[in-house]
């Protein structure tokens, strides 16, 4: 018979087992509205600026029809106004897990960083990525995977799974700059070719930084990996510094800066290309010892599960060895009682 206690329910393990994966939605929906946010914020309005400049060089006619396109900015808005609902909605969620966190977890030295992760993860959601959690023995909850202890080996495993997406999205940069600077009228006369451009590079923002969140969190040493991968970091934050610097300026003046407003988005664009242009020739040069790395990795793996066979095999041989040699002896020794038996037998008749 169960005691009460036996069937009392830790409320705090619970509900990390049943959080973890609707966090890492919440997380992961976040960080896709912010790369929204930052093509319509950075991306759209540079393009539209360089746009008018090469205008400027074209017919009257062309430029005209040109002017329209580029005024309709309906669907920018509609959409922004989207996405910055959908991130206000989401952000309470966040900081009502931080909240349950600071009333439940422990608030000693050895723990204290975790109540700090969470007033990091209510001023940036997305960073709730794969967090640890100490309810469930510090490990962290991925989806296809479950909860696993961040040590090298997941990460290893998640690199060799980041490897060629991250190197397929790196590659995307090439024909988004070639369409766009050499293909300018095409893309001012097509909507929809300008939609993928844009669509492109929010991905690109999306990948880095969301396969960087990931691998930070599995890391053992995160500074470290960070000093390894500041080019990552880069990437990810030119666009928000640049955004934080154009706000600066529009609230000084919102007519006469307008021109410095966009100058600070072209150089940020600019900027983030070239980094991820670096980063994509960083993976090319490093993709061939990744690759035979994984590949030796891979026969390490193999053969160690022969070598595990082979060990368990031996063990089994062994055993039956013993059983054999225990049951021989075994045999061996009732001959031997039964000889000493009848030996006695024939000395004690009678003669």
């Amino acid at each position: 018979m169960q005691t009460p206690n036996s069937q009392r329910i830790d409320v705090p393990v619970w509900v990390a087992q049943m959080s973890a994966p609707l966090m890492f939605g919440i997380a992961f929906c976040f960080l896709i509205c912010q790369a929204t946010l930052v093509v319509l914020w950075i991306d759209v309005p540079q393009f539209t600026e360089s746009a008018k400049a090469f205008l400027l060089e074209q017919p009257k006619e062309f430029r005209v029809e040109a002017d329209k396109l580029l005024s309709n900015t309906s669907i920018d808005r509609q959409l922004q106004t989207l996405v910055v609902g959908i991130t206000l909605a989401l952000w309470p969620l966040v900081i009502a897990e931080s909240i349950f966190h600071w009333l439940t977890r422990s608030w000693r030295k050895s723990e204290r960083k975790f109540q700090y992760f969470s007033i990091l993860f209510c001023l940036c959601p997305s960073l709730r990525l794969c967090a640890r959690s100490p309810e469930m023995d510090y490990r962290i909850w991925l989806p296809g995977i479950g909860w696993r202890h961040p040590n090298k080996r997941l990460r290893r495993r998640l690199e060799r799974r980041f490897s060629l997406p991250m190197f397929m999205i790196a590659l995307m940069i090439l024909p988004v700059l070639l369409i766009e600077y050499f293909l300018k009228a095409e893309v001012i006369a097509h909507p929809s070719l300008r939609v993928a451009i844009h669509v492109s590079t929010g991905i690109i923002w999306f990948a880095f930084a969301f396969e960087f969140i990931i691998l930070v969190a599995v890391a053992q040493k995160k500074f470290e990996y960070c000093k390894t991968h500041w080019l990552d970091i880069v990437i990810i934050l030119i666009p928000l510094f640049s955004f934080l610097r154009t706000m600066q300026v529009m609230r000084a003046s919102q007519i006469s800066k307008m021109a410095r407003v966009y100058r600070l988005r072209a150089t940020a664009v600019r900027a983030l290309r070239a980094l991820i242009l670096l980063e994509f020739f960083q993976r090319v040069a490093n993709r061939d010892t990744a690759v035979r790395i994984d590949r030796m990795e891979r026969q390490l793996e193999d053969v160690e599960l022969q070598a595990k066979i082979l060990r368990r095999r031996i063990g089994f041989l062994r055993n039956v060895l013993r059983q054999e040699k225990a049951a021989k002896d075994k045999t061996q020794t009732n001959q031997k009682v039964s000889d000493q038996t009848t030996i006695s037998t024939q000395t004690s008749e009678p003669e």
